[in-house]
């Protein structure tokens, strides 16, 4: 028989655990019996026989255990599993599945096993449990997204925030607005949304009907998963705007450094239509969505737009506003009470409070820091807590992997570390905490997804475990110390589900790194005086921006007082280091031994591309031979050389 003998390693761990002597022969011809609430799903796991009942799953609501709490009993004689509601029957069947040998998750049957005699009560600490799904930036099958909810209600987690919008992707079937999807659900050369991150030559994208909406909602459903939908508004409106540019302020700029792109994606307050139209939108949504919040966005706005906008500039006399914080409140409100008209609430990101006038029955999703977050909590709004540094998952997690770096090296440990008491939240602060929610903004999955077996996947676990416990225990229960091992023995049922988790930094590059006396040049115009010396010089790794996109022709040469060796590797890049973007959307790398003759030796993939050097070399040039990237700037970088061993 297999068994996971006396070593508990249960992830998130539950409150209270007596550990008893002797075991539960289990074997898949005993009869397993369940609530009707959740039958189906627990029978996908457990084939119950027809021998003596081996599992008993019921509801009793005379219980009295806090929302989502269980008590779980394994005896010699069988398993006895009881909730006062479904929510925490289904929370206990997932502490049960950890107690089974890693391959129950496989749903294959589990053939003979040892279960230990345990008596766990539990319950958690938040009611919000979440993980927030970018499908805007880049899109995601509808099977892709029910594996992710599978491995979030795993973990007990219970809610997926589902970024539906945004400005690379409109992906929400809106009837009556079939263009939305037509045009906005697509990037490409060609197309109207230009794309930023990656495959310029191709287009590409989708959206989801309100049928697979819907299906979704039901799968999550019976996993005790929530969706919130997020149509972020009123920024992050480019792909909208480039189907109903009507809803965007009547502001003309000087597009030329974009290559005439218009970036424009700030909907006009002032606009009464717009608000027809949105209501008309989130009707739709919240016909779709059952959830009691529709997340309805509020960051990262440019008030630029509606300063040069003559009427939200009228609209913000008219009102006699004091800054342009109100009148994105003002905006906010009016989408607000669509939606208590519908009979929903809504959710915002933290930048909706900056006017201070925003009511405190709003949900607040902070994500700037953990002070953004500890403000708005004190303020008196229910807050989720998500700051970046601690657990945006599209961050990289150590500084030789793909991921952004705004926020830091965000590791598991990182994410587990989080303490409210130890930076100052006050007891009240704390109360109005809800719960925490990891992210996965999608920049990169467009760049990174063929280079992955699961990209999403690599980046969001095991962080979504270090996660699942900081949202279930309480913080004076938690430990790193304890958690790692745990972490460790539970990989092997990471394995068992088909999660294609990061099992560890990527070896080093290989060659010592040297920086050869080096002179940088370049058609584009640099938006600083020095920045060429800089880059000569192998300083700034962040690099330097231009003042325009690329056109077709523009180049940047690297000139090299000697010449480099045979053998010696060079990484080339155009755009940020560590995201795709800001680059030459196409062109070819050239070398020359003399300085004068060149010779292509390379396309650019993505902007960049690793040579070895065939033979010595005194110059490198990077040529663009398409014109816009969908920026208005390009990325200057030095070349990273290393010697061969």
């Amino acid at each position: 028989m297999q068994g996971e003998g006396t070593m508990l390693s249960i992830i998130p761990q539950p409150r209270s655990v007596e550990q008893r002597e002797g075991f539960f022969a289990y074997s898949d011809h005993l009869a397993v019996v369940c609530d009707k609430s959740v039958e189906n799903y627990v029978g996908s796991y457990l084939q119950g026989g027809f021998g003596p009942v081996g599992v008993a799953v019921w509801c009793d609501p005379r219980m009295e255990l806090p929302k989502g709490g269980y008590k779980l009993n394994v005896t010699p004689c069988g398993v006895q599993l009881c909730a006062p509601e479904r929510e925490g029957l289904l929370n206990g069947f997932h502490t049960l599945l950890q107690l089974f040998p890693a391959n129950v998750y496989e749903r294959k049957g589990v053939g003979q096993c040892l279960l230990p005699c345990v008596s766990i009560t539990d319950w958690p600490e938040y009611s919000y449990r979440g993980q927030h799904l970018d499908v805007a930036r880049t899109y995601m099958p509808v099977d892709e997204i029910e594996e992710f909810i599978s491995h979030l209600a795993h973990h007990k987690l219970n809610v997926l925030h589902l970024h539906l919008t945004d400005d690379e992707g409109w992906r929400i079937e809106i009837e009556g607005h079939p263009r939305l999807t037509e045009v906005g659900a697509w990037r490409g050369p060609d197309e109207p949304i230009l794309p930023i991150y990656g495959k310029f030559n191709e287009k590409y994208g989708g959206y989801y009907s309100a049928d697979e909406l819907r299906h979704l909602v039901a799968y999550a459903a019976e996993r005790g998963v929530t969706i919130v939908p997020e149509i972020d508004l009123p920024g992050h409106s480019l792909a909208i705007g480039k189907v109903y540019p009507e809803v965007l302020c009547p502001v003309e700029r000087d597009n030329s450094a974009r290559g005439g792109y218009d970036g424009r994606n700030v909907w006009c307050v002032a606009r009464e239509e717009n608000y027809q139209l949105l209501e008309e939108i989130l009707g739709q949504v919240c016909d779709i969505f059952p959830s009691e919040y529709i997340h309805i966005g509020g960051d990262e706005v440019s008030s630029s737009w509606w300063r040069d906008c003559p009427h939200c500039s009228a609209l913000y006399e008219e009102r006699n506003m004091q800054s342009y914080a109100e009148l994105q409140a003002y905006f906010m409100e009016r989408l607000s009470d669509i939606l208590l008209g519908l009979g929903r609430k809504p959710a915002m990101w933290n930048e909706a409070t900056d006017s201070g006038t925003l009511p405190t029955s709003v949900r607040i999703h902070g994500w700037e820091g953990l002070e953004e977050c500890r403000k708005v909590a004190e303020a008196g709004y229910p807050t989720v807590v998500m700051p970046g540094p601690y657990f945006y998952f599209d961050m990289r997690q150590s500084k030789s992997e793909h991921g952004h770096n705004w926020a830091g090296v965000v590791t598991a440990e990182k994410c587990y570390s989080v303490s409210l008491r130890e930076l100052g939240y006050s007891p009240q602060a704390r109360a109005n905490v809800i719960g925490f929610s990891g992210a996965f903004w999608s920049e990169l999955h467009v760049t990174y997804r063929d280079d992955y077996e699961s990209y999403v996947e690599y980046q969001t676990f095991p962080r979504v475990c270090a996660l699942s416990e900081v949202a279930w225990l309480p913080e004076e229960r938690r430990s790193w110390g304890d958690f790692e091992p745990r972490l460790e023995r539970h990989k092997a049922r990471l394995e068992a589900m088909g999660v294609s988790y990061r099992r560890g930094a990527p070896a080093p590059p290989v060659g010592r790194q040297i920086t050869p006396s080096m002179r940088v040049t370049t058609s584009l115009p640099m938006s600083r005086d020095n920045a060429l010396e800089k880059l000569s010089a192998y300083a700034n790794d962040y690099g330097y921006r231009t003042t325009r996109t690329c056109h077709d022709g523009d180049w940047i040469l690297y000139e090299f007082d000697g010449a480099l060796r045979k053998g010696t590797s060079v990484e080339l890049t155009t755009g940020y280091r560590h995201v795709v973007r800001g680059i030459f959307s196409e062109g070819v790398v050239e070398v020359s031994g003399d300085g004068e003759k060149f010779r292509q030796v390379a396309n650019l993939h993505n902007g960049g591309a690793t040579i070895t050097l065939a033979e010595p070399v005194r110059a490198i040039r990077l040529r663009s031979t398409r014109t816009a990237n969908g920026d208005g700037y390009v990325f200057v970088q030095y070349p990273i050389i290393r010697r061969p061993e």
